[in-house]
């Protein structure tokens, strides 16, 4: 069976130990799942890339902020360049952003989640669009937050 899991951004400062934003005990159990789930594929909604490096901006150390900056931009490169960590899942090109938002504007339940985690979702939707017919995919969305974590295709069996 073929994982695939949409990375949040409560999941990228743990994967990168973002200080201020990250639990050390939670990246240590979040990395070691990385590993043994080698042969999944994981997808970064744009949206969440944006965010995540908002929170690079506020940390305070400024050679960690340094490292960080440099990091997951080499990572973006690489993703962009050989789909690798991760793949970078735009739900909306430019012509579809309006309606996107649009949307957001008129349904009171996403503005609970919020514009970015509403991107999230819709990854997640459309991957299961695309993989859902075949019982050998499963669609999971890797997040903190319990609110978007309900909205994940496939029920997690063991979420961190």
């Amino acid at each position: 069976m073929t994982r695939i899991f949409v990375v949040d951004t409560s999941y990228l400062v743990e994967l990168y130990s973002v200080p201020g934003f990250s639990d050390r005990t939670f990246s240590t159990r979040l990395r070691k799942r990385m590993t043994e789930l080698a042969g999944a594929r994981f997808h970064v909604p744009a949206g969440c890339l944006y965010q995540f490096c908002d929170h690079i901006a506020d940390v305070t150390d400024g050679n960690r902020r340094h490292h960080l900056a440099h990091r997951i931009a080499t990572d973006v490169e690489t993703s962009i360049g050989r789909a690798w960590p991760w793949l970078i899942s735009p739900s909306k090109g430019l012509n579809e952003l309006a309606d996107f938002i649009r949307a957001f504007a008129s349904d009171p339940t996403r503005h609970v989640v919020g514009l970015t985690n509403s991107d999230v979702i819709e990854v997640a939707k459309v991957l299961k669009r695309k993989y859902g017919s075949s019982t050998d995919y499963r669609v999971d969305i890797w997040t903190k937050n319990a609110q978007l974590k309900a909205h994940e295709p496939d029920l997690e069996p063991e979420p961190l």
